[in-house]
């Protein structure tokens, strides 16, 4: 206790010297440039940071989508033109050579997939993709994951479960889970984690409903959704409320107790190129359609992890989602069922994953007792959060760990809510 309290003595002192030292160092970084607007979303979660002081943009990183379907559904943009995975590379919101390695062409296929892509690429322009589709049976989602690891996928996320919620409430998840610790998807998920991988998988738009299925996998980093659209608010009208700009959105599903789940949440209602499903009201850019819930932020987050590998490519699944828990920012003073560990930052992980060098924009001479400041405020939260961890850990090491099923509903974009 005394060396901890020693820590937070300088802590203390590495705040207050970051405040007086950090203004000019960042002035000197310029504002970041992204495929789509996202400029809110960004600076909320320091990829600005990231992608401008450091220079990272995935480069070296392949990023694996599982989702509905890529490029079989008929989309158009705001303007009512159509909107395909060509002109989406045209227009610069795509990378070509997507490595599509099964696709979904049924006649509900609404190119999930491919919104899903649109974050990533935004984020991290640099990387590869790569897709498989969800829609089939758990079997071939456990042969997508697998697939994707042999085509050198690096991070792997998914938006898509296959439980649906019992008819009689009193009926227990577990009775009709199809996604058990032993099914073909956590197996494939815990294998791919075991080579390396890490797994990204979104938490669920189902509040009444807990995290349960694949999402629950101790391997994965489950992703709520927190409000992030260039507009400081939008009307809910489904759960009849205002959000702020940096609030949990309402439909963020909520972990069980002891499962430690969701374990970060990331920005949602970020812009896509073309009518997702015919649901998506306009963005705040009447370019663009708002993309909401959590299978915007499970994607977000993965192209984060993308840039974090970049900057330390021996970062393991667990220093990776670690970095992601032990930094993010949370109003609450411990892990939340809804929360998490917080919003994540990309500016305070990097810092976690001992990441050394200069950084390509090289900052004033004062920039340098800040960031060491930043460094020690940053190993103070790890302590912080180690010690809180422990603490859950223990109070709930009787508990067993929730499996249960994640309704394939939830991970529809939701309907126009403007």
């Amino acid at each position: 206790m005394r060396d901890l309290r020693f820590l937070q003595g300088i802590v203390t002192s590495g705040v207050i010297a970051t405040i007086s030292i950090l203004g000019n160092f960042v002035a000197k970084v310029q504002a970041a440039t992204f495929t789509l607007p996202i400029e809110a979303a960004a600076k909320a979660t320091g990829v600005d940071v990231l992608r401008d002081l450091y220079g990272l943009d995935g480069t070296g990183i392949t990023i694996g989508v599982i989702s509905d379907s890529f490029a079989t559904a008929e989309t158009v943009d705001a303007f009512g033109n159509p909107d395909t995975y060509v002109t989406n590379i045209a227009n610069g919101y795509l990378p070509s050579g997507v490595n599509v390695l099964k696709d979904y062409s049924g006649p509900n296929a609404i190119d999930e997939g491919r919104a899903l892509s649109q974050i990533i690429h935004a984020v991290a322009p640099g990387a590869k993709l790569a897709f498989y589709t969800s829609r089939d049976t758990v079997d071939v989602f456990g042969q997508g994951i697998q697939a994707l690891s042999a085509v050198g996928a690096n991070i792997i996320v998914d938006d898509f479960g296959y439980l649906y919620p019992p008819e009689n409430p009193n009926e227990l998840l577990d009775q009709l889970d199809l996604e058990p610790p032993d099914g073909p998807i956590n197996l494939a998920i815990d294998a791919v984690f075991n080579q390396g991988i890490s797994y990204f998988t979104s938490a669920g738009n189902r509040p009444d409903i807990p995290i349960y299925g694949h999402s629950n996998n101790p391997n994965a980093l489950t992703v709520g959704a927190v409000y992030y659209g260039n507009a400081q608010s939008y009307s809910n009208q489904f759960f009849d409320v205002v959000v702020e700009q940096g609030q949990i959105e309402p439909f963020s599903s909520e972990g069980d107790p002891g499962s430690l789940k969701p374990d970060v949440v990331a920005p949602d209602a970020l812009p896509i190129s073309f009518n997702l499903g015919g649901g998506a009201g306009l963005y705040d850019d009447p370019r663009f359609f708002r993309f909401l819930g959590t299978s915007v932020s499970a994607p977000y987050t993965a192209a984060v992890a993308a840039l974090l590998l970049q900057a330390n490519p021996n970062a393991t699944p667990t220093e990776i989602y670690d970095a992601l828990r032990n930094t993010a920012e949370s109003p609450l003073p411990e892990f939340d069922s809804r929360y998490g560990y917080g919003l994540i930052r990309a500016d305070r992980a990097i810092l976690a994953l001992g990441v050394q060098g200069k950084p390509t924009t090289i900052p004033e001479p004062s920039a340098a007792p800040a960031l060491l400041c930043v460094s020690v405020l940053i190993a103070g939260l790890l302590l912080k959060r180690t010690q809180q961890r422990k603490v859950i850990a223990k109070s709930n090491q009787s508990l067993a760990l929730v499996y249960s099923g994640v309704d394939k509903l939830s991970y529809k974009s939701l309907p126009d809510v403007s």
